[in-house]
């Protein structure tokens, strides 16, 4: 077992609350068990898939006011003390956008901006978030950004599984450059595409540099691969009990669900 971690870090959806397309809490138990950590002196971080937007809420939920946030997969941090941007890595989405057109004429696309998502009339939106505006094709490939979002229309084939079968196959035709976009296909006909590079890994080092803080010193908590890079990385890697076996295989120690409060669970080990 690992001594006393001298950095935490969360992933939201999962994690610290349930997976929902409405607005969900973290149980006081969780709120709880971070506020010894941060009462121990230990910093708390979020690492996030999420916008910083829609992570904030969650943060503010989470008692967190001071510390550092890795949004977008790696592409964004902001320091809660401050109250801003602290670093950022923008790409700009139009031979992504071009290729995923050419493999697949249906494709939906947004882009994240800093009040919210830009986004094709044919984006499915079935989950919270918020919504800047309605573009053509042509002024959203132009809109600089930390995240494009390609995924399959309304009406389409999804899968529930850690990678949507159907959004990898989308993907994996599209052929993307690794050297101008990094790609993570999630659930849901979901395909996200941010900078060459960047990981939830490269946000959590980051954090962990600013401390002062080695990878061996790093606990890391997540439920999905997009937490892989992170769990790689970490001195500890905790994944969910409700994380499929490809997560909780490549983690260290598996928690108990997400429902069951595993994240306080693991962290009153030390923390009290």
């Amino acid at each position: 077992m690992m001594d006393a971690p001298k950095l935490v870090v969360l992933d939201l959806d999962g994690t610290v609350v349930a997976h929902s397309t409405r607005p969900t809490t973290p149980s006081q138990a969780v709120v709880d068990a971070l506020a010894a950590v941060r009462a121990a002196g230990v910093p708390v971080a979020i690492a996030t898939g999420r916008a910083i937007w829609g992570a904030l809420r969650t943060a503010t939920d989470l008692g967190l006011t001071s510390g550092l946030v890795s949004a977008s997969h790696g592409a964004v941090t902001y320091d809660l003390d401050s109250s801003r941007l602290v670093d950022s890595h923008l790409i700009d989405p139009s031979m992504a956008v071009t290729a995923f057109r050419d493999a697949d004429a249906s494709t939906a696309f947004a882009v994240e901006m800093s009040a919210g998502w830009r986004h094709t009339e044919n984006f499915v939106r079935d989950f919270h978030g918020s919504w800047v505006d309605v573009v053509d094709l042509a002024t959203l490939s132009a809109t600089h950004t930390a995240r494009l979002a390609a995924r399959l229309p309304k009406g389409a084939q999804y899968g529930a599984a850690v990678r949507c079968p159907h959004a990898t196959r989308l993907a994996t035709a599209a052929g993307l450059d690794p050297s101008m976009y990094s790609v993570e296909v999630g659930y849901n006909g979901w395909i996200d595409v941010g900078p060459p590079g960047i990981t939830k890994a490269t946000g959590v080092a980051a954090i962990a540099d600013h401390y002062g803080v080695t990878a061996a010193e790093t606990i890391v908590f997540g439920d999905a691969a997009n937490d892989l890079p992170m769990f790689e990385w970490a001195g500890h890697a905790v994944a969910m009990g409700q994380a499929v076996p490809e997560i909780q295989s490549a983690a260290d120690e598996v928690a108990p669900t997400v429902d069951d409060d595993g994240v306080a669970e693991v962290l009153r080990r030390w923390f009290a």
